[in-house]
């Protein structure tokens, strides 16, 4: 298994409002902060070192339902955390942030944990496939049929969220299971990335040979294609070889 993270503050942001977790070889995960001036950093940082100190029980745990006990305590604590935090000092108020986590027993199955609109994605057999549901106004038009794939691309209310850490005093965060195979690439990012690349250009560069090109040509063309937002990722790539390049 080979790990490749990055993060960049995009074209347009003073600050980088993200913040990744990268415990190899099991724990990773993605948070993307809001708020006011450096709150959304803070809420970021702040959930993921809560999240971690909750999760280092999972190492002793093999059954699905104790993993998925300690995935939503870890994202209840958490979230906890930071809505005291927000609710405490005043230049906090309404900071809150999105989080997706994922976890790698090694036995050949992965565990998410999501909240928001950061993603996970799975690149399978030339395939690629988002696991994560948004929890947005816009995904959910688009699960009821009233607004295509490409329309919630572009749609000016594409970044409301309906859901996000530290925003409520409780979360209802999702969890779910996946077998992992050979040759499996997965993806998390925030959506600064999502926003700037449409799922046929992730898929086109997540395939490319060399996970370290990939990681560094998502990041590239999510900045060349606007870069509006922080960009940040994690890559786990499951290939043993492969054969194309990145170039073109």
């Amino acid at each position: 298994m080979q790990v490749i993270s990055r993060t960049h503050v995009g074209l347009v942001r003073e600050n980088n409002e993200d913040a990744l977790l990268v415990r190899e070889p099991s724990l990773f995960a993605v948070a993307d902060g809001m708020g006011g001036y450096a709150a959304g950093e803070i809420a970021s940082r702040s959930t993921i070192k809560a999240f971690e100190a909750a999760t280092h029980s999972l190492r002793h745990e093999q059954k699905e339902q104790n993993i998925r006990k300690v995935m939503l305590e870890a994202f209840d604590k958490a979230n906890t955390h930071v809505f005291k935090m927000a609710v405490s000092n005043e230049s906090y108020s309404g900071m809150g942030t999105t989080m997706t986590a994922l976890y790698l027993p090694g036995d050949g199955h992965g565990y998410c944990c999501h909240v928001g609109d950061s993603r996970l994605y799975l690149f399978r057999n030339d395939k690629l496939e988002q696991l994560t549901h948004d929890h947005t106004l816009v995904a959910d038009l688009k699960e009821q049929g009233k607004i295509t794939d490409e329309e919630a691309f572009v749609h000016p209310q594409r970044n409301i969220l309906l859901q996000a850490l530290g925003v409520e005093e409780t979360v209802n965060a999702d969890f779910f299971s996946l077998r992992l195979q050979e040759g499996d690439r997965l993806l998390l990012c925030s959506d600064g990335l999502s926003d700037m690349l449409r799922a046929a250009e992730i898929s086109r560069i997540i395939g490319c040979a060399d996970p370290e090109q990939a990681a560094d040509k998502l990041l590239e063309q999510s900045l060349d294609n606007g870069g509006r937002d922080n960009v940040s990722l994690i890559l786990i790539d499951l290939t043993t070889q492969g054969e194309e390049s990145c170039n073109g």
